[in-house]
């Protein structure tokens, strides 16, 4: 059986624009990381990938 793994990090948030350490809190996108969000988003639907299951990290 064929497996594909994606992995992915999150877009630009305002901590990383202003260089700060984060992890323990939600930092909004900015609009920078909300055009990645929907290019990773148009990227799928292009693609016509379907994800039968999906996970992420609290860090």
């Amino acid at each position: 059986m064929k497996k594909t793994l994606y992995l992915m990090r999150h877009g630009q948030t305002l901590f990383n624009k202003r260089r700060k350490i984060q992890g323990w809190c939600d930092s909004p996108l900015t609009e920078l990381g909300i055009k990645q969000a929907e290019a990773a988003a148009n990227y799928f639907n292009d693609q016509h990938i379907i994800f039968d299951q999906a996970y992420c990290s609290t860090s």
